[in-house]
């Protein structure tokens, strides 16, 4: 286990902002297949990516994660890809799914709960990659 390192910190503090952004392009692209309640659990779940964001600048210095550098490649891989293609995402539920995912993985950060965090990137990248049903 090691300390995020300040770079580290602010890299993945840029993919949650990302990822909210992406949530929010889902979000606008599909505005008119959303219900009332999916609309609202993707703009609560956006806003609560940014503050995780936020709060991993914060509390850079005391952040740890298992072997950090595997960890935020992973991270980084697939917080990539999703920003890149959710927004074409058609299925709604999936990307509820997703958004989900990533909270998760934000609130393990930030709680900085090391098997947490494991399980949580191993989730996000299971429920993006999961087939379309």
């Amino acid at each position: 286990m090691a300390n995020l390192t300040s770079d580290q910190a602010t890299q993945l503090s840029d993919n949650f902002y990302n990822l909210a952004k992406a949530i929010g392009d889902f979000r606008y692209e599909n505005w008119d297949k959303l219900s009332f309640e999916e609309n609202k659990e993707l703009s609560e779940t956006q806003n609560m990516l940014l503050q995780t964001g936020e709060d991993i600048l914060a509390f850079s210095t005391t952040l740890i994660m298992d072997e950090t550098i595997d960890s935020l490649a992973k991270i980084n891989s697939i917080a990539g890809e999703i920003q890149d293609s959710i927004k074409k995402l058609n299925n709604i539920q999936k990307g509820l799914n997703v958004a989900a995912a990533i909270l998760l993985l934000g609130v393990a950060i930030v709680n900085r709960d090391t098997k947490g965090i494991g399980d949580s990137i191993k989730g996000v990248y299971e429920t993006w990659q999961a087939p379309i049903l």
